[in-house]
C-alpha cells in the first residue's frame, strides 16, 4: 500500500470510529432518557373541575336576577392515582384543592359574560381539609384594599363554590388570615363560621 492510500485507509478507519462511537452514544442516550421516563411516568387520573366565575352583567349592575356567578365545567386537571412518594395524602389534596382555585385566576376564553374577582393577587398559604370542611388560609397583607361588599362577596363564593362542587370531601369552607379565623375578609362579610356555598341566592347561570 502506497503511503498515500495508507494516510487515506487511516482517515477513513478514524472517521468510521468517531462515527459509530457517535451512533452508541446517541443510542444510550435514548435508552437512558426512555428508561427514566418509564420510572416517572404515573398513572393519573382526570379530575373535571365545576368552577365558578362573577356574571359580569351582576358585577356592573348589582342586579342578581340572573345569578351572581357563572358555572363552567370545561376544565380538568390530572392527579397521580397513588399519592407520590415523599408527599402525605394532606399534601397531595392541598395541591389538588390549591390547583383549583388558581384556574380561577383567568376567565376561559371560551366563557362569555363572566369575570373573575380571584387573582394572583390574593396570595394563599394553602388549603387542607378536615371532616368535610376545606380551610382556605391566605395572606392577610393581599386583603387589604381589597374591596366593597359586592367584592368580597363574589370572592368568597367563588372560592366556596369551586372547592365544594369540585371535591366530594368538602361540604363547607372556613376562611382563615394568616392561620387564623377572622371575622371578615375585606372588612364587610362575616367569616367566622364556615360557608356553605355563594352567598348570593338567585340560581347560578350554567354555561
Amino acid at each position: 500500500m502506497g503511503e498515500k492510500q495508507k494516510r487515506n485507509f487511516d482517515k477513513f478507519m478514524r472517521n468510521m470510529f468517531c462515527f459509530t462511537l457517535g451512533a452508541v452514544l446517541i443510542i444510550t442516550s435514548v435508552i437512558g432518557l426512555s428508561g427514566c421516563g418509564a420510572a416517572k411516568d404515573e398513572k393519573q387520573l382526570n379530575k373535571p373541575l365545576k368552577l365558578y366565575y362573577a356574571n359580569s352583567d351582576f358585577i356592573e349592575t348589582g342586579d342578581e336576577s340572573k345569578g351572581a356567578l357563572v358555572e363552567y365545567d370545561g376544565i380538568s386537571i390530572y392527579l397521580p392515582e397513588t399519592t407520590p412518594k415523599g408527599m402525605t395524602d394532606e399534601e397531595a389534596a392541598s395541591y389538588a384543592y390549591t390547583q383549583a382555585i388558581t384556574h380561577l385566576w383567568e376567565v376561559p376564553e371560551n366563557l362569555k359574560n363572566a369575570d373573575t374577582l380571584v387573582t394572583e393577587k390574593f396570595g394563599m398559604h394553602g388549603i387542607t381539609c378536615k371532616d368535610g370542611t376545606a380551610y382556605v388560609d391566605l395572606i392577610g397583607k393581599d386583603l387589604e384594599g381589597g374591596g366593597g361588599s359586592l367584592q368580597e362577596s363574589v370572592f368568597i363564593s367563588q372560592i366556596a363554590e369551586t372547592l365544594i362542587n369540585s371535591f366530594d370531601e368538602i361540604k363547607q369552607v372556613q376562611f382563615l388570615v394568616d392561620g387564623k379565623k377572622a371575622e371578615t375578609l375585606m372588612g364587610h362579610c362575616d367569616t367566622t363560621e364556615p360557608i356553605k356555598g355563594s352567598l348570593f341566592q338567585p340560581e347560578l347561570e350554567e354555561e
